[in-house]
Parts: structure tokens; C-alpha cells; sequence
């Protein structure tokens, strides 16, 4: 066991030798080994003291089993203690359920601690001086400034060494006792909470201090420290003082411990403080089987009543100020009905800042160091303490959920426009189930901006990227499996996920499932607390450690490398005519959801303190991410079709192979560049080109002809389909030579007016092999264009 006393007493010297004689007596093989230290053996700065326990506790299974730890530590490294429900006997963790001081043990709904000794706050009265006067202990602090001023107005001229009240209010970590013990004192009931920080009580609390400290104090004795403070406790020299519980004189009749004064009678406070005994979570099962023997005895209700009886120590057993036995040696009633306050240390996240800063602005305003109301110090304090969140009627609140209705009823009239069946044709691209799955997953996406509104929990911090993964291969996954199964080079891998294209889609979903529950099991997101220097402190969601990150960036470079795999599918694709529009669109949507892809990936690295941007512009490129998706691949159809009124797509039965099949290489557009006339170079030039670069330039097979700009896909072929474009015949695959002679196109006239007159073609011979066209001994004469621009 390793701890530190402030103040040890004949109990720590003791400990290891009672624990070790009841574990005999109880036949148990457990030695107990103390290792207290204390401010004659090391430092006692609060800053040192809590170092060197965390440089301790960082040991883990090489630390100590057990660690006497200050209140205000326990909170502070709870995450290294284990929970005591699971090991304690539950007899003597129901013995504690009535203290104040428990409340410093929970962390959340883990009990990390038990208190060992409690620590009261209190005033002390010089009762020498009340009884010479005839003066009684003050039950306020109005009656305070009145006693003081009457005693010290007598009592001064032949003691001018006198003190006359003692505030303890040091810089350092006793200055926010006698802070949170005053603003308590102003409640208005013995039954009332805390005051809030912004409340009028707060405020009133923080100018009676100013106020006692100007007529009943002096700024030297308002901020009096500990070694002042016990020096004239113990000459006499003062006539009230706030200070620990360190004992009481009455058989010398020289000073009293009591209860502080309130707002009006009936009202008091006392900061709890003391130490709780924790285990160490890293030791083996063993350890702590036996660390909790020694606490269930330490803890024991026998146990701490001996504490007060035999060491004038003071318990969290609530009961045991009800014993007779107790109630002997110590004054029961006033023990028993301290109105308790504990420092917020558990529930701050820096609770050495946090109590830093409150003792900087409080000293300011007391000191009259700042022009600041208290109004104004209180409402800085409750930023430092308080967690906000982006509150549901907030404008940014009301924004967010306004675009993303709006934007769900856009999904909705986008099914609705999908389901009419004359609008349907023009979706060909997918089938009608998986233009459902886009929709769906945009809506999913859509929701991420949601998730951040109001008070975060550790749900909203599992879902957010969950959405986001889902979501994106929902939309993406179809297109990409379906500009794999178009693909102009056919092979194995094409052909399979052509034939097999729900049973791919499934598998990508099932990796992303993968990658989903790998990351909520290693370090999943959970909710933390933002804590900002000069500004309110928010909640946001972020892993435990490095790993959590290193899944997040794995995600992103999934989903990156699945888009850039496209980018390089529609540059071969270009000149797909059947599906120009869709591959255009497509095109769009990679290029700017790769751009907000990486400013998210930038944002998500900022250090934004402000928490409405903080969650607005994650939302908002998420917002962006949907609606430009939506809008380009919908709205681009309902422009041209609806509005425009035209057909974008050849009609297939166009690009049918002599053999009846369809050819993916035959649905490249037909035509060459119309904007100039190529010469004999530049053909061969496109044409020899490998790789990319030939799928991108090549216009196909000449001996297809097109006449006019047809409609879209026919109705025997709509009629027909199902589902995919081209046929999983090997037939367009297999070598063969084709020779053409005296090919002539005469007077071939478009709908544009253009005409194509003595085109002659002769001994032109195409040898299709492999995945690649290659044209030989392409010999071109009397080529002579008319009308042509």
C-alpha cells in the first residue's frame, strides 16, 4: 500500500501491523506493506504529491497493489483503478451508500475508491475571547463581521498581534475549499444542491467574501496559509478561523471546532476531503482477491469506529455518529449534520486547471485586482467547469435540421421520380433496387449531421462513423462494381463480378462491417470532454489512444482508394456512348467527393474550439458530400430528360455485333472527332496507343452504323433487360479478321444536317485479339468529307 499523509497518525503507523495481525487471526496468507510518505519525508506542493502518485500508478503490475490517494486524485486516475464492486464485500460498500464522501469514489457508475479517513471543514472560535465578551459562535456570516469587529475593537489595543478572521484562502488548492464551502453556505435550504455558478446565490456568495474580507479580515489573514494558520491556532492570537478538523481543546477551554456560518441560520457547508483507499487494476487476479480482504477489514464498520474512538479521526460511515460508544468521544450532532460539499475533481476532466483558473478569477474579483461584476467572474468559472453542448434550438441547431429535412424530402420525390415507369428507362445505369440502395444510402449519410446535436453519449459516438462507412459504399459500391462489369478488356475478374454482382456487393459490405466492429472493438469512440482555455468547454467523440486513429486513417484510405480506382475506370470509359450521361456524372461526383473527403480528413486534424464550428463543418461537408451526389446523379437526369426533354442514350440495337451479341468495345462511340478531320497520322496515333489510353481514345467498330441520333434503348431491349448491358457471351472475345473493302457511306444524313459523301474505304482489315483492338494494313483513300464542321 503507497499513499501520502498530510497528517499521519498514530492509525497510518499502525496499519500494517493491526491488518497483518486480523489476516492471521483469520488464517488468511496475506502481509500487508505500507509505504506512507508525508511533508517531513517529501515534498507536500499538491503538484509534487500528485506527480509522483502518477509516476507510480504508471508502473501498472510493477506498482503497488493498493494507493491511499487525496480526494481530489481519485478521479484523476480512475482509469488505472479497478472497480471495486467487483471484488469488495457488498456489506461494506452499502455501508458508505449515505456519505458525502463517497461521492468522491464514483467515477460515472465505477466505484474506484472507498474512503479511508474523511477531512471536515470548519471554523474554529478562540473561546477565550467569546467568553470574556459574552459573545456567542456565529450562525452567519453577518454575524461573523458584527462578533469579529466588536471583539477586535477591545481586544486590539493590548493585543495588536491579533488576527481577527482566518479565511484560508491561500493560491493554492485550499483556496477553492473555502471558495465552494462559501457559495454552498448561500443556498437557501439545508436541503438545496449546489448553487449553480450563474445563479444570484453565486453571485451574493462571492461578494460577502469580498465584504469580510474588506471589515471583518485583512488581505494578509483572508489568504493565510497552512503554516500561519497553525501557528495561531495554537497561541491564541486569532478570534475566528476556517480550517480543517485537527481537533478540539474544551477541557482548556481554548478554541472550538463548529459548523462555518451561512447565509442565514440553519445554512452551512463543509468541504469533504481526507483520502480513499484504491486497487490497482493491472495486478494479477490473485492481488486483488487479497487487496480486497484488506479493504473489506480496513473499511469495515468496527474498523473505522475504532478510528474515531482510539485516533480521533473522522469516518464516511454515516451510522457510526449515531453509536453511543462513538457519540462518548465526539460531539455525534455536529458531525452527523455537516452540510458536505466535494470538489468537482471526478467529473473534471483537468481538474488541476480547472481549479487553478477558479482561484486566479475569484482572487481577482475579491482583491478588486479586475473591474469584472461577480456576475461576470461566475459565468468565466462555469465555462471552465461546465460541458456545453450545440443545444437542439440553437440557430446552427435549427440550420442543421432544416437543410437535412429539406434535403430528405429531396430523397423522397427522387424515389418518387424513380418509380414512375416512363422516367425509369432512363435509369438503366443500375437496376431499379439498387438506385433504392443509393437513395438509402445517402439518407444514411445524411443523418452524420444529426448525431452531433444536443448531449453526445457513447451511442452517438458508435453510429457517427458507422454511418458515414455504410453509407458511402451504399452509394459507391453499385457504380463501382458496375464500371467494373462495363469495363472495355474483358477477363475473369470482369465477367465474374458481372455474373455474380449482389453476391460482390454484399462481400464490400461485409468488409466494412469488418472494419467497423475491428475498430469498436480495439478503441471504439466514446465521448470526451474538450476542455478550452479562454471559451466553454464542449463534449466531442475520440478514441482512447493511437489506435483508434490508426483504424479512422485505414477507413479513409479505403474509401480514397475505391474512388481513385474509379477516377481511373471513367477515364477508360469516356466514350462509352450507351452510358455517356452516367459516366460524366459519375465523373463529377469523384472529383469533388474526393475534395471534401480530404477537407474533411484536414478538419477532423484542426484544433477547433469553438463548438459550434467544431460540429458545423463536419456537417456541413458531409451536407455538401450528400446533395452534391444527389443532385448531379438525379438532378442531372431530371434536367435533361424532363426539361430539356432529351434522349441521352443511343439505342443498343445499334451497337449489336453481326453475331446479335453486345460488345462492350462496340459501345464506344462510333464516330471520330466532328470538331476537326483527322488525317492518316492522327488515326494511326489514337489507335496504337495501349493501356488507358486506348480505351479512352478509340471510337470502335466502323461497320456499326448509326443512323441519326436514335432514341434511347429500344423497347424490345427495355423490355428485355435484365439488368445488365452486355451479355456474358465469349463470342465478342475471340480472335477473328475482318476485312472490308470498298466500304462507302453515301449521303448518310443526320439529324444535325450533316452529310457524309464519298467516303470510300478500302482494304481496311481489323484483327480484334486479346483485350485490345489492333488495326493492320489500314490503307484509307478518296476520303472526301462534305459539309463538314
Amino acid at each position: 500500500m503507497h499513499g501520502f499523509i498530510y497528517a499521519q497518525t498514530e492509525f497510518h503507523a499502525k496499519l500494517e501491523e493491526i491488518v497483518n495481525n486480523h489476516m492471521k487471526s483469520q488464517n488468511l496468507d496475506i502481509t500487508l506493506k505500507v509505504d506512507f510518505e508525508n511533508p517531513e519525508s517529501s515534498s507536500g506542493d499538491p503538484n509534487h504529491v500528485a506527480n509522483a502518485l502518477e509516476q507510480s500508478i504508471l508502473k501498472k503490475e510493477k506498482g503497488f497493489d493498493l494507493y491511499v490517494t487525496d480526494t481530489v486524485y481519485t478521479g484523476r486516475f480512475a482509469q488505472h483503478f479497478e472497480d471495486l464492486n467487483k471484488y469488495v464485500d457488498k456489506k461494506v460498500i452499502d455501508l458508505y451508500k449515505d456519505g458525502t464522501a463517497t461521492s468522491t469514489c464514483y467515477v460515472d457508475t465505477k466505484l474506484v475508491g472507498l474512503p479511508l479517513t474523511v477531512d471536515y471543514g470548519g471554523l474554529y472560535a478562540n473561546m477565550d475571547l467569546l467568553n470574556k465578551y459574552n459573545q456567542t459562535v456565529p450562525k452567519t456570516w453577518d454575524e461573523l463581521i458584527q462578533t469579529t469587529n466588536y471583539i477586535y475593537d477591545r481586544e486590539s489595543p493590548t493585543d495588536p498581534e491579533l488576527h481577527k478572521y482566518l479565511a484560508h484562502f491561500p493560491e493554492y488548492e485550499n483556496g477553492l475549499v473555502s471558495l465552494l464551502e462559501f457559495i454552498h453556505s448561500f443556498r437557501d435550504s439545508p436541503n438545496d444542491k449546489f448553487p449553480e455558478y450563474t445563479s444570484d446565490n453565486a453571485a451574493a456568495a462571492l461578494e460577502e467574501m469580498r465584504k469580510i474580507k474588506e471589515t471583518a479580515s485583512t488581505p494578509d489573514d483572508f489568504a493565510t496559509n497552512e503554516m500561519l494558520m497553525m501557528g495561531a491556532l495554537f497561541t491564541k492570537k486569532f478570534i475566528f478561523a476556517r480550517f480543517w478538523y485537527i481537533g478540539e481543546r474544551p477541557a482548556d477551554n481554548n478554541f472550538s471546532f463548529n459548523q462555518l456560518p451561512g447565509k442565514k441560520e440553519g445554512i452551512s457547508a463543509s468541504c469533504v476531503g481526507g483520502a480513499n483507499t484504491s486497487m490497482n487494476r493491472y495486478i494479477s487476479e490473485e492481488k486483488k482477491i487479497a487487496a480486497a480482504k484488506v479493504i473489506d477489514f480496513i473499511n469495515s464498520y468496527e474498523q473505522q469506529k475504532q478510528n474515531i474512538i482510539q485516533n480521533d479521526l473522522r469516518s464516511a460511515i454515516h451510522s457510526t455518529y449515531s453509536d453511543p460508544e462513538v457519540c462518548q468521544k465526539i460531539d455525534c450532532p455536529k458531525f452527523s449534520s455537516m452540510q458536505g460539499i466535494v470538489r468537482p475533481s471526478s467529473s473534471s476532466v483537468n481538474y488541476e486547471q480547472y481549479s487553478e483558473k477558479f482561484r486566479e478569477l475569484a482572487r481577482k474579483f475579491i482583491f478588486r485586482e479586475s473591474n469584472e461584476s461577480a456576475k461576470e467572474i461566475l459565468e468565466e468559472i462555469d465555462d471552465i467547469r461546465k460541458i456545453h453542448y450545440v443545444e437542439v434550438n440553437s440557430i446552427p441547431s435549427i440550420v442543421i435540421i432544416s437543410v437535412v429535412l429539406l434535403t430528405i424530402i429531396l430523397i423522397f420525390c427522387c424515389y418518387i421520380y424513380l418509380s414512375i415507369k416512363r422516367f425509369r428507362k432512363q435509369f438503366i445505369f443500375l437496376s431499379f433496387n439498387y438506385w433504392c440502395i443509393f437513395l438509402f444510402g445517402i439518407l444514411m449519410v445524411l443523418s452524420y449531421c444529426l448525431t452531433g446535436l444536443h448531449k453526445l453519449n457513447n451511442y452517438n459516438c458508435l453510429i457517427r462513423p458507422f454511418l458515414l462507412s455504410i453509407g458511402f459504399s451504399l452509394i459507391y459500391i453499385p457504380l463501382f462494381l458496375k464500371m467494373i462489369s462495363i469495363f472495355p478488356s474483358k477477363n475473369s475478374f470482369t465477367k465474374f463480378v458481372k455474373d455474380h454482382y449482389s453476391l460482390v456487393f454484399i462481400l464490400f459490405l461485409i468488409v466494412d462491417l469488418a472494419l467497423n466492429i475491428t475498430w469498436y472493438i480495439i478503441d471504439p469512440l466514446i465521448v470526451n470532454k474538450f476542455m478550452v482555455t479562454a471559451g466553454k468547454n464542449f463534449q466531442y467523440c475520440s478514441s482512447s489512444s493511437t489506435l483508434g486513429s490508426v483504424m479512422q486513417y485505414i477507413m479513409y484510405a479505403y474509401k480514397l482508394c475505391i474512388l481513385m480506382i474509379m477516377c481511373v475506370l471513367v477515364f477508360a470509359e469516356w466514350n462509352l456512348a450507351a452510358f455517356k450521361q452516367d459516366i460524366r456524372s459519375i465523373t463529377s461526383t469523384l472529383y469533388i467527393n474526393i475534395l471534401l473527403i480530404g477537407m474533411f480528413i484536414i478538419v477532423e486534424r484542426i484544433n477547433i474550439q469553438n463548438r459550434y464550428l467544431f460540429f458545423g463543418l463536419r456537417a456541413a461537408l458531409v451536407y455538401c458530400f450528400c446533395l452534391s451526389t444527389l443532385v448531379i446523379i438525379f438532378g442531372s437526369k431530371y434536367y435533361n430528360i424532363s426539361l430539356q426533354k432529351e434522349n441521352p442514350y443511343p439505342d443498343v440495337s445499334s451497337f449489336k455485333s453481326s453475331s446479335g451479341s453486345l460488345n462492350s468495345s462496340q459501345y464506344y462511340n462510333s464516330n471520330f472527332n466532328r470538331s476537326q478531320q483527322f488525317s492518316q497520322n492522327q488515326y494511326s496515333h489514337v489507335n496504337n496507343k495501349s493501356g488507358l489510353l486506348s480505351y479512352h481514345y478509340q471510337t470502335g467498330n466502323p461497320s456499326v452504323s448509326i443512323s441519326g441520333r436514335p432514341t434511347l434503348f429500344s423497347s424490345t431491349f427495355n423490355n428485355s433487360y435484365n439488368g445488365n448491358v452486355f451479355s456474358n457471351s465469349s463470342n465478342s472475345m475471340n480472335s477473328k479478321n475482318d476485312t472490308q473493302s470498298s466500304n462507302s457511306f453515301t449521303n448518310s444524313k443526320y439529324s444535325n444536317s450533316k452529310n457524309y459523301s464519298n467516303n470510300n474505304y478500302s482494304n481496311n482489315n481489323y484483327s480484334n485479339n486479346g483485350h485490345s483492338n489492333n488495326y493492320s494494313n489500314n490503307n484509307y483513300s478518296n476520303n472526301n468529307y462534305g459539309n463538314y464542321y
